[in-house]
């Protein structure tokens, strides 16, 4: 009996350790995004994801601060640091946050000296957060429960790769340079890097296939449109109607960058430069501010953009008022 009663105690305390073993994975898990999760706007994703809007707090890298992420509330008050480390590409989902962390050298992070660029995600609350890919990378979105970026090694240059949401999957998706920032029903839209011939990539899939037949840059989707610079005229603001096809030009004027957010669009005009919104059927153009500006994010309430090559941050109305500007100082 007592050899009986042996064992039964030692069954049930290996079944305790495989459960608790078993519900310690369950518990840390990162649960499935829905499938039609994208992690920024493509337009914000395009001028360098500085800003990401999610569940009432805009996420941002904080210029004035080494670039260190942070967060306020949508109405621009109440600024925290988040993570004491550089950050672009920011992208936002359920209780994670996932971003670039941009260290150009020689950082000494979390007590251990090295080069230290890569693919990371930090659960909101918290302050610890977890490397997926150690490497050096451009755009990254998050397409449902997939993030994809512009990973680049010496060996093959910039290729685009994706990693699982727990960076235990991970690897090369298409041996090309892809911007991934511009997703449409889950395919990403992507300008092919020698032709610019605008090509759709479905995750999965081998190879991409050919969308339209002439250059374009930087497509940005909003809605059920399409917006790209026109290579073949002047890098002009075109506007394509995924419903119907058809086919609109925005601006009679060279452009440099752009954003579009809920029909109303920004741009950077590049002759007499200035910083232009216009309603996305052209109408209602108005200078923001004069002179060259970049990385233009949007927001529910507020447009972020900076002079070109500055340490400024400025912040305008996305919609409505006067074109007013002001100093972002958080």
């Amino acid at each position: 009996m007592k050899k009986f009663l042996g064992i039964i105690i030692a069954l049930l305390v290996v079944g305790g350790i495989i459960g608790a073993v078993v519900l310690t994975k369950y518990l840390s898990r990162i649960p499935d995004n829905p499938p039609d999760t994208i992690g920024n706007t493509s337009g914000n994703l395009n001028n360098k994801g500085l800003f990401c809007e999610s569940d009432g707090y805009i996420y941002y890298s904080n210029i004035y601060d080494n670039n260190y992420l942070y967060r306020m509330e949508t109405n621009g008050t109440n600024s925290e640091l988040l993570a004491d480390v550089p950050v672009s590409y920011i992208n936002a989902a359920g209780d994670y946050l996932y971003f670039y962390f941009d260290d150009p050298g020689g950082t000494k992070f979390m007590g251990i000296a090295g080069r230290m660029s890569g693919i990371y995600r930090l659960k909101k609350g918290e302050k610890d957060f977890v490397c997926l890919d150690k490497c050096t990378s451009g755009v990254l979105n998050l397409i449902g429960s997939t993030l994809y970026y512009e990973h680049y090694d010496n060996t093959n240059g910039m290729e685009l790769y994706h990693s699982s949401l727990d960076g235990k999957d991970k690897g090369l998706a298409l041996g090309e340079i892809v911007n991934p920032a511009c997703v449409i029903g889950g395919d990403i839209y992507y300008s092919e890097q020698d032709s610019q011939l605008l090509k759709i990539y479905r995750p999965g899939s081998v190879e991409g296939r050919y969308f339209m037949d002439y250059p374009v840059y930087n497509p940005v989707v909003d809605g059920d449109d399409l917006y790209f610079m026109n290579m073949t005229d002047d890098y002009c603001l075109y506007r394509y109607s995924l419903s119907d096809g058809h086919l609109t030009r925005i601006t009679d004027e060279r452009i440099d960058t752009f954003n579009v957010f809920g029909g109303v669009i920004f741009y950077q005009r590049n002759r007499d430069p200035a910083l232009i919104r216009v309603n996305s059927d052209g109408s209602d153009a108005m200078v923001i501010a004069e002179g060259n500006y970049e990385n233009i994010n949007c927001t529910s309430n507020f447009t972020f953009f900076s002079p070109f090559k500055q340490k400024e941050i400025y912040m305008t109305y996305t919609f409505g008022g006067n074109g007013e500007t002001a100093l972002f100082s958080p």
